[in-house]
């Protein structure tokens, strides 16, 4: 892809005719973090069902020249101890061309305005691999710090 301008670059919520290109960057996204391929159907599937679980699932994309460069996932959790949402952002994906030139920051913030208004969170989380170190210092000048938690999980069933 050519040189992305920054004028360029639509930011808005996702719709259901963006599934296949938001399950396709997912695989891409597994494929460059954790080294895993995602199965085709079932990210697909994945993606779609996520995009009818509004309010909990919400996905946002960056187009450019009518293809999605970059989208990210927010979803909700209630704190009872804080009596509010936290979000986790997930899903994080700018294609590599089109990194570096602050779409990422700017699609990061268009979510969250539109959650602050409707869910008022009280912080928003997120998990980063941890050998990920560019993903970390990226997320580190965005703001974000440790939690003070360590992510364990229980494999439910098989995918």
């Amino acid at each position: 892809m050519k040189e992305i301008e920054q004028t360029r670059v639509e930011y808005r919520r996702a719709s259901e005719t963006d599934a296949s290109r938001i399950a396709h960057l997912n695989q891409l996204l597994a494929e460059e973090t954790e080294g895993r391929r995602l199965a085709d159907e079932v990210v697909l599937s994945g993606v779609r069902r996520g995009l009818q679980l509004d309010p909990e699932v919400r996905y946002f994309v960056a187009e450019s020249s009518g293809l999605v460069v970059g989208q990210l996932m927010l979803t909700r959790e209630w704190s009872d101890w804080r009596n509010g949402w936290i979000l986790w952002l997930q899903s994080v994906y700018v294609v590599a061309t089109c990194r570096r030139h602050g779409i990422f920051r700017q699609l990061l913030e268009f979510g969250l305005d539109h959650c602050r208004h409707s869910d008022q969170p009280v912080c928003v989380r997120l998990y980063v691999e941890e050998e990920n170190d560019a993903a970390t210092a990226v997320y580190r000048r965005l703001g974000f710090g440790s939690a003070g938690y360590r992510v364990m999980e229980r494999v439910e069933s098989p995918r």
